[in-house]
């Protein structure tokens, strides 16, 4: 077979509008621009991200509807054309400020409740349980601004008639029915539908510690703290587990005593 020669070699990469090896385009730029480049893109996700946070922190305060392209370009100091040009849609902007998040605590939570089943002997409920609220735990004992601007976001989509259901089912079902999947385990003679019902009050109970409103300072005269994780999560754990074992123990008794 003929050996190619490297001048045939520099003829057919400008043919293909690259270059080959030490000559390509990349080799030859100055290192100052590829430098400047990556400055350039850099920038570009510092002010995505300051965009991201903008909204974050507005779309917990007002919802969906109450913010609108220009209030989150005004509070990020940007451009509202920016805003378009990342996100495409003030929706488009929504969807990402959940997303964001959420993509990383779900996976905390389905490597928690993975290892936990991996390592257990035995399902418990408290030990599922534990397992699913332990990210978000951990996330609220270093909460920052952002973070908690976040809970209160999922706490009003969790309320939200028009557009709550759809975005909470959108980016937390998955998680959510790995967590039914080991209750099921823990639990093997208790029906989907009591399974599902007492999630529904764990999540409730969840939003409410979570919303940090003052409430439970003002009732308890200061003896609770509203940020005093450790002492909510593990009380929360305990009443969940035991709720829900009771809730599912009592319609098993009630459904095995109406067979003949």
């Amino acid at each position: 077979m003929p050996k190619i020669r490297p001048s045939f070699q520099l003829r057919a990469g400008k043919r293909a509008g690259k270059r080959i090896g030490k000559l390509s385009r990349q080799h030859q730029m100055p290192r100052a621009a590829r430098l400047e480049t990556s400055k350039k893109a850099q920038r570009s996700l510092e002010t995505r991200d300051r965009l991201l946070d903008s909204a974050e922190a507005l779309f917990a305060r007002h919802g969906l509807y109450g913010v609108t392209v220009r209030n989150v370009a005004q509070h990020a100091h940007v451009d509202t054309a920016l805003v378009y040009y990342y996100f495409g849609t003030k929706r488009g902007m929504f969807d990402a400020v959940f997303q964001r998040r959420a993509e990383g605590i779900n996976q905390a939570r389905m490597d928690a409740m993975r290892a936990y089943e991996e390592e257990s002997s035995s399902i418990t409920v408290e030990g599922a349980l534990r397992a699913f609220l332990d990210p978000i735990l951990d996330a609220d004992r270093h909460a920052d601004e952002g973070w908690r601007n976040f809970s209160a976001l999922v706490a009003s989509a969790n309320n939200s008639q028009d557009w709550g259901g759809e975005m909470m089912s959108r980016y937390f079902d998955s998680v959510i029915h790995r967590l039914i999947d080991l209750l099921k385990k823990a639990l093997p003679h208790a029906s989907e539908e009591d399974l599902y019902w007492s999630y529904m009050m764990l999540s409730g109970s969840l939003m409410v510690l979570q919303a940090s409103t003052g409430r439970i300072e003002l009732l308890s005269g200061g003896i609770c703290r509203s940020d005093d994780v450790d002492a909510f999560g593990e009380r929360l754990v305990t009443y969940a587990a035991a709720g829900l074992s009771a809730v599912c123990a009592a319609r098993h008794r009630e459904t095995n005593s109406k067979r003949p």
